[in-house]
């Protein structure tokens, strides 16, 4: 079974690093360390699971889950956070995230919520379904930050 993808967004760049050794073996992994890189990576392949960090600069964690809801309704979002107060975490929740996991973390536990989530995304997402893919002959980097940037627009509505 070919690995599943999932985004780790987080801007501390040690935890990141710490987190595509936990996963690396296990799945394919895109990086981001703020909402907007999140959600151009998620443009660029869609993600089965999104790890992410709710206190960023930029988007927060709520308004990139947001987003995300619109670009990759079935992908499975866990959050991850320091502030763990109940008022967040019903945010969370609320918000359509799958999971919480607290800062500091287990790895064992952030690896079977990430597993979870990643068995609930398989189940939900169709994968037999071809891709639509428009070809171009020659496209330039502009061009492709212009249909990026018109495709956020349109999905992020």
């Amino acid at each position: 079974m070919p690995k599943r993808h999932m985004l780790i967004v987080d801007d501390n760049y040690g935890l990141r690093e710490a987190l595509r050794t936990v996963f690396e073996d296990d799945y394919n992994l895109s990086f981001a360390e703020n909402g907007e890189q999140a959600l151009r990576a998620t443009f660029a392949a869609k993600p089965e699971v999104v790890l992410m960090d709710y206190r960023m600069p930029g988007m927060d964690g709520i308004e990139t889950m947001e987003y995300l809801r619109k670009m990759v309704p079935d992908s499975q979002l866990v959050i991850m956070s320091a502030y763990d107060d109940c008022e967040n975490v019903a945010d969370f929740y609320r918000n359509g995230a799958y999971d919480f996991v607290g800062k500091p973390f287990n790895v064992s536990e952030v690896k079977e919520i990430v597993a979870s989530a990643a068995a609930q995304a398989n189940k939900i997402m169709d994968f037999s379904k071809p891709v639509k893919v428009k070809s171009y002959e020659m496209v330039t980097q502009s061009e492709v930050d212009v249909m990026i940037d018109d495709t956020l627009r349109v999905a992020c509505l």
